[in-house]
């Protein structure tokens, strides 16, 4: 491979020092084309810059391309003086030297130096003029004939395609590395795409949304009040109130958020999308909910919400893995487990296991130290003994390690378990599927799981139904609960073990309304919970810090490393966002590399945080690691996650986000030895009972809040957690042969 050391009589300035040139590309040493980072040399049309120099950027350009290149010199360690270029825009050359020597790189095929010498000797500076509007007249140039002129005039309509592409993406003030993403989606049909439709780059491109689009498609022309302008706006405020974890929005509240976005009138919004739900459009659809209000949804998670019902009503109208046990049988089992567990199940806990036993789905849900693992262990225990075939899974790939090690039997996350993302379905062949964490499950993860599923198989759902609901859209487990169509054991007793844990006792207390303990019980170990009374957002901030780097790690034996910071929100002082930079800095301030991606600077031993779903990686969103390495040259940062090492390309590294501090919403599935939760009135948006329920509950050991009294108790009392327009509770709830809930302790 080229080294791409700069020649003797090229120019070296100082790192950092600006520079903009024109030149033609002479060889292409690396070039990643999924991203389009390129390593190349390109011989300056000024000559007082040397023969040659290496340029290290993003771009399409070819070899024998005439390009504008713009950025900084950089000392390489390795491969010396560099040009690192902000943009590399492709130049149509306009002499007949450049122009010979464009031909002359093999941009043609079959069009080498000889002939580009003899072409250009005919046209001169008018040969792309006439490769552009009349390659018939190629016959005036001595050893062309008609085959090769045909073959020319296709290739040079491809290449010119490709520059005409990214001179048009660059002039729509689209970055590079976004222009070769709409590149790589719609290839020589780009422009015309766009042009016809700016608004589909916000559904078809990652990184690009409705805010984008709508600014190119201002520059195309497209007037405000534009039909295609209003559909979209509709549909980006769906958009918004699914990633709010609704399935929908009421029509009055969809017009309102419409006229905000486009600044257009209602009545005007309104009359769009009666046209648009009229046609059957194929993302929107509407219906009346249960009280009579007519509402916009998703037409995916409408559907899903259908199919949903209609298959948990099916399942729920079966006989169990064991129809046929009788009383005897069930008690007997139920005793066998406890004999080999070395522990006598509660009243509620054997309910939990006779229905896991008799009936098609169930469900299993309490808070903390209720017995909710025991209560599975003595159901796999009792469901292996009929030589069942059982598979466990979790939304997250923390859930599921921490399934796989409270019960001894291999689990999985629940992405894999149906091959998402993996091309074609899986079918999930089992007699019994078990599922932890259900309170994460969305409507569509819900959906794909029941699709898939054996027809003959049985489903038991296990999860706190009183902490967040899942990330994304719908409130599956609490809908099926409400709905009473599907046999419930609430656990509620908390077991004496467990109540000596602080952790466990205030987050019941916490769950409740009632506030934290003023004072531990006097029998009671030492606290593993405490709340640290703070007066202002820049004392909290200090003192997280200093909780995670000395005091936890110091008299508690936490490393800092295992410590986890929970904030109610991203923004503000104390936000996720600025304790990350301040965690950072005195975790780790000198990074032995680092690389920068936009806003964010990362470094090897940085803690990150997957926030979108990623499964050509396999990593999904809220799954954590650490910066193991990066690899300049080849454009990637490897990253150590769950003890697997993932290689994520610079182009993906936007998924990414510091996770020093994490918001208690990404922290769902996890659990930690030591978490620290700030609360200060500049949280009051997010100061809910449920989010503090979740956050406090992600400790296995210690757990400090550290803040305002004041917001604390706004937080507990705040059991208003927004509810969320969906529609399986009511589509569940008047089916014949409702199952009441089961017996609850």
């Amino acid at each position: 491979m080229d080294t791409l050391t700069s020649p003797p009589e090229a120019t070296v300035a100082p790192t950092g020092a600006p520079v903009s040139f024109t030149g033609t590309i002479l060889a292409i040493s690396y070039r990643n084309e999924e991203t389009g980072y390129t390593i190349m040399r390109v011989q300056p049309a000024d000559l007082t810059m040397g023969a040659s120099v290496a340029v290290v950027g993003l771009t399409l350009a070819d070899l024998g391309d005439e390009v504008n290149v713009v950025g900084a010199w950089n000392n390489h360690p390795k491969f010396g003086s560099q040009v690192k270029a902000d943009t590399i825009t492709a130049v149509r050359p306009s002499t007949p030297e450049t122009i010979e020597k464009y031909l002359a790189s093999g941009v043609l095929p079959g069009v080498g130096a000889g002939l580009a010498k003899r072409i250009v000797k005919v046209f001169g500076a008018e040969t792309l003029d006439v490769l552009d509007a009349d390659p018939e007249r190629l016959l005036e140039v001595q050893g062309i004939g008609e085959r090769k002129i045909d073959a020319i005039a296709e290739a040079w309509k491809e290449q010119k395609s490709a520059q005409d592409i990214m001179v048009f993406l660059a002039g729509q003030d689209i970055s590079p590395a976004m222009a070769i993403r709409i590149f790589k989606r719609y290839g020589p049909m780009a422009p015309e795409v766009i042009r016809q439709n700016p608004y589909r780059l916000a559904t078809d491109v990652r990184g690009i949304g409705f805010l984008m689009a709508d600014k190119i498609a201002a520059s195309l022309g497209i007037p405000k009040n534009s039909p295609q302008r209003i559909e979209a706006g509709l549909r980006y405020v769906v958009q918004q109130a699914t990633g709010r974890g609704h399935c929908g929005i009421t029509h009055a509240d969809a017009l309102k958020a419409a006229g905000v976005v486009l600044g257009q009138p209602e009545h005007l919004i309104g009359e769009t999308l009666d046209n648009l739900l009229a046609a059957g459009d194929q993302e929107l659809t509407s219906k009346a909910i249960a009280s009579g209000v007519p509402c916009v949804f998703s037409r995916k998670l409408f559907v899903a919400e259908n199919e949903i019902a209609k298959r948990v009503a099916a399942l729920a109208k079966l006989a169990g893995p064991w129809p046929d046990a009788s009383e005897a049988d069930l008690d007997a089992l139920v005793a066998r487990a406890e004999e080999r567990a070395g522990m006598t199940l509660a009243s509620a806990q054997r309910a939990a296991v006779r229905l896991a036993l008799t009936r098609r789905v169930s469900i299993l849900t309490g808070g903390p130290g209720t017995g909710k693992t025991s209560t599975l262990g003595a159901i796999l225990a009792s469901l292996l003994e009929r030589r069942l075939r059982i598979k466990l899974a979790a939304p997250t790939g923390k859930a599921a390690k921490r399934m796989r090690e409270a019960t001894g039997y291999d689990a999985q996350t629940v992405a894999r378990l149906i091959g998402m993302g993996a091309g074609e379905p899986q079918p999930i062949e089992c007699d019994v599927l078990v599922i932890d964490e259900a309170s994460m499950i969305d409507v569509p993860m819900m959906d794909a799981v029941l699709t898939q599923l054996d027809p003959n198989a049985s489903l038991l759902l296990v999860g706190d139904v009183d902490q967040l609901p899942s990330v994304g859209p719908g409130r599956v487990l609490a809908d099926l609960i409400e709905s009473g169509a599907v046999p419930v054991t609430r656990l509620t007793e908390i077991f004496r073990q467990a109540a000596q844990s602080a952790i466990i006792r205030n987050s019941h207390r916490i769950n409740r309304g009632q506030g934290i303990e003023d004072a531990p019980p006097p029998d009671a170990p030492a606290p593993d919970f405490y709340f640290i009374a703070c007066d202002s957002p820049a004392e909290v901030s200090r003192r997280i810090v200093r909780l995670v780097t000395q005091s936890i790690p110091e008299r508690r034996g936490i490393a800092a490393g295992d410590v986890q910071v929970l904030s109610p929100m991203r923004r503000t002082e104390t936000g996720t966002d600025a304790l990350n930079l301040a965690l950072r800095a005195a975790l780790n301030p000198h990074p032995v590399d680092e690389i920068k991606r936009g806003t964010f600077t990362f470094g090897v031993g940085d803690k990150v945080l997957q926030t979108v779903n990623n499964y050509e990686l396999g990593v999904m969103n809220g799954e954590s690691g650490t910066i193991a390495s990066i690899d300049h040259e080849a454009r990637t940062m490897r990253v150590s996650v769950d003890g697997k090492d993932v290689d994520y390309p610079v182009a993906d590294l936007d998924q990414l986000t510091l996770a020093y501090a994490m918001t208690i919403h990404k922290a769902q599935g996890s659990q930690f030895p030591a978490v620290v939760i700030p609360v200060t009135t500049q949280h009051y948006m997010m100061l809910l009972r449920s989010i503090l329920y979740t956050g406090v509950t992600r400790a296995t050991k210690f757990c400090v809040i550290v803040g305002q009294r004041r917001a604390l108790d706004m937080a507990i009392r705040n059991d208003r957690l927004e509810p969320r327009l969906t529609r399986l509770e009511p589509l569940l709830a008047p089916l014949p042969g409702r199952v009441l809930t089961g017996e609850v302790a």
